[in-house]
Parts: structure tokens; sequence; C-alpha cells
């Protein structure tokens, strides 16, 4: 969840709507497209983030197009169904293998420490 505080918070936001004043925030990078093209202009953006074009075919490289939108999830499902990619195959994880512990053995005779006796004398 993403909380804003100050300038951008729900509360300051309707006030100022309210009050009639403008809302506008300067864009870094004039794209001289209108806000409703702006807004519409997705595959601009999941290109800027995933660093591929969406309407680029990724088996023959051709240009793809947008012929219609489905929200009906229950279209969505039957053709993601008949595809076979609406079911996802979770498995678990990889069995981790258990590393070779060493055995260490403590002998007096190699120990650099002097026996507790020798602090008595």
């Amino acid at each position: 969840m993403v909380r804003y505080y100050g300038y951008y918070s729900n509360k300051s936001r309707g006030l100022r709507r309210r009050s009639g004043k403008k809302d506008d925030v300067p864009a870094l990078i004039d794209s001289g497209l209108s806000a409703a093209e702006f807004r519409r202009n997705w595959a601009r953006l999941i290109q800027k983030v995933y660093e591929t074009d969406p309407l680029i075919c990724a088996k023959c490289q051709g240009e793809m197009g947008v012929i219609s939108i489905i929200e009906d999830q229950a279209i969505i499902k039957k053709i993601l169904q008949h595809l076979g990619i609406w079911e996802t195959h979770n498995h678990d994880p990889p069995a981790c293998k258990i590393p070779h512990t060493i055995e260490f053995t403590y002998d007096e005779a190699y120990s650099q420490i002097p026996p507790d006796d020798h602090y008595l004398h």
C-alpha cells in the first residue's frame, strides 16, 4: 500500500480541486500528446519499464496491433484454458543438498595454549 502525505495526499488534492486551482504537474519531457492520448499510450509505458515493445511479435518481429480488449474474466479464463496456460503448475523447490560436514578433532598435543596448571606456578 502506498500512502501519500503533504502535497500529494488525497486531502490536499481534494482541497486544490475544490478551490479550482490547476493541479498540473510539469513533465520533464514534453511528449506532444494530449492528456487522453498520453494515458492511452500503454505500449510506450510497457516499453519504458520492460525495455521491450509489446506491439512487436516475439516470433517473427512483425508489427502487431490491438484488435480488441477483453475484460470479461469468464472469457479470459476460457481463452487461457484453451491455450493451456490458465493453470499454473507450481512445484516444490529443489531439494537442498546437505553439504559434507568436516569432523574436527582436538588433540592437546598440538595445542599452543598452555595447560591450566601453568598459571598456578
